[in-house]
C-alpha cells in the first residue's frame, strides 16, 4: 500500500515537473520556485482573508441595516426627506 502511494505521488510530481518545465532547472532552482509561490499563494490567502472578507462583511451589513430601516437610509438623509 505505502510503495503504491508514494509511486502515485512520484508520478504527478515528475508529471508537474514535465508541465511547467521544472526538470530543466537545478534543484536549488527549483526550489526557490517553489518557495516564492507558497509565499505568493499565503500572501493572497492573507488578503483575501483581510481585505476582501472585511469588505464583503462591511458591504452586506449596510445593505441589511438599509432594508432593517428604510427610513433612515443615506439616500433620504442627503435629500431631506427625512
Amino acid at each position: 500500500m505505502g510503495k503504491g502511494v508514494i509511486g502515485f505521488i512520484n508520478y504527478w510530481y515528475f508529471r508537474y515537473l514535465l508541465v511547467t518545465e521544472l526538470y530543466m532547472v537545478e534543484k536549488w532552482e527549483r526550489v526557490m520556485f517553489h518557495i516564492v509561490i507558497l509565499l505568493l499563494l499565503s500572501l493572497l490567502s492573507l488578503f483575501n482573508t483581510t481585505v476582501i472578507l472585511g469588505l464583503v462583511s462591511w458591504v452586506t451589513q449596510m445593505i441589511f441595516f438599509q432594508s432593517s430601516f428604510p427610513e433612515t437610509a443615506p439616500s433620504q438623509a442627503i435629500h431631506g426627506e427625512l
